[in-house]
């Protein structure tokens, strides 16, 4: 159940974040911070949703 609960986490941080960039894209047009954010939200993707993080992970660890 922990790796849902993970996943779940991941994708709503991932929502907040996109809130953010549309209020950034809105109010101050300010593309380092948007390309910041971009950044951080594909970061979150690889390392989440397409395992990179297990390629660091101990031999039989979960």
């Amino acid at each position: 159940m922990g790796h849902y609960r993970t996943g779940i986490l991941i994708v709503l941080v991932l929502a907040v974040l996109t809130v953010v960039e549309f209020y950034i894209a809105l109010v101050t047009h300010s593309v380092v911070f948007l390309m910041l954010i971009a950044a951080l939200k594909a970061g979150l993707v690889i390392w989440f949703f397409m395992h990179v993080k297990r390629l660091w992970a101990a031999e039989g660890g979960h």
